[in-house]
């Protein structure tokens, strides 16, 4: 049996791109599933999708839109929360400079050498409502927010290097985060599998209103007021894709948040962390 052919890193923009944008369009299936809950599929790191873009009718990750549908299953940060299971459609845009994926836009607007340079907006969606569960009575409710920021991805031999900042504009919770990403992309003939390792910061404001703070107003019998502070999150994550033929595509997202102390201490998490699949199933428009 002859092993499927690894393509080399050594060109990866184009390539490397596709795989990063399809797992950045069944996302965007996910983002749609964002709009409906406050719950969502946050895998972070797929700015580097771009990097493998590529326009055969083989590839694993084409270019333009694709639309279709996602089955996603995902649990809350907090220990009163559900874990949703939804069945949605949506639909991504990948080009080379722009990537649509619903619930965020990137702009690549400069390439020097291995190195792209991108900014970024996102709608973060709210994650706690009060009327959802007895435990959240008394609390606010974190409601979402619009970010902007500023990134880069680096293309090297042993693979993608991403890192970027962002912050709440809308005056939320007026929060950022910091993101340092690495992926490794194996492209075939028509498949993709990107196994990555991202480590998530979030300052104490951010940490604060979407990750465990409970203030003094808030704070009720066994629920004691907790500043998280600045947290940090290690995210583990899968990608896959496999092009059916040149018009359909499907694939898989799996990420896990490991969450720090900080944010395991608080009184509404007391869990280590949350966890995102997403499949997804996608029609190419040509």
């Amino acid at each position: 049996m002859t092993p499927a052919r690894r393509r080399p890193l050594a060109r990866p923009r184009c390539q490397f791109a596709n795989a990063v944008c399809r797992f950045e369009a069944l996302l965007c299936c996910a983002a749609a599933l964002l709009v409906v809950l406050s719950q969502t599929a946050h895998a972070d790191g797929l700015e580097a999708v771009q990097q493998i873009l590529g326009n055969s009718d083989s590839s694993p990750v084409p270019p333009g839109w694709t639309v279709g549908g996602a089955a996603y299953s995902g649990s809350s940060p907090y220990s009163a929360g559900s874990a949703s299971r939804l069945a949605i459609p949506g639909g991504i845009y990948i080009g080379d400079r722009v990537m649509y994926l619903g619930d965020r836009i990137f702009y690549t607007f400069g390439r020097q050498g291995p190195v792209s340079f991108f900014g970024r907006l996102r709608v973060r969606l709210g994650n706690l409502d009060p009327a959802d569960s007895p435990a959240w009575t008394g609390l606010t409710s974190r409601k979402g927010q619009l970010e902007a920021g500023l990134g880069a991805v680096i293309v090297s031999p042993v693979g993608l290097w991403t890192t970027r900042f962002s912050s709440d504009i809308s005056g939320r919770s007026n929060g950022t985060e910091l993101l340092f990403n690495w992926a490794a992309p194996f492209v075939g003939e028509r498949w993709m599998v990107m196994p990555g390792l991202g480590a998530i910061w979030r300052d104490q404001r951010l940490a604060n209103y979407y990750f465990g703070g409970v203030s003094e107003a808030e704070a009720a019998p066994g629920r004691p007021a907790y500043d998280v502070g600045n947290a940090w999150s290690l995210v583990p994550s899968l990608i896959a894709s496999y092009r059916i033929d040149p018009q359909w595509v499907i694939g898989v997202v799996l990420s896990y948040e490991h969450f720090s102390s900080a944010i395991v201490n608080s009184p509404l998490i007391q869990k280590s962390g949350r966890y995102d699949a997403l499949v997804g199933l996608g029609y190419v428009w040509r």
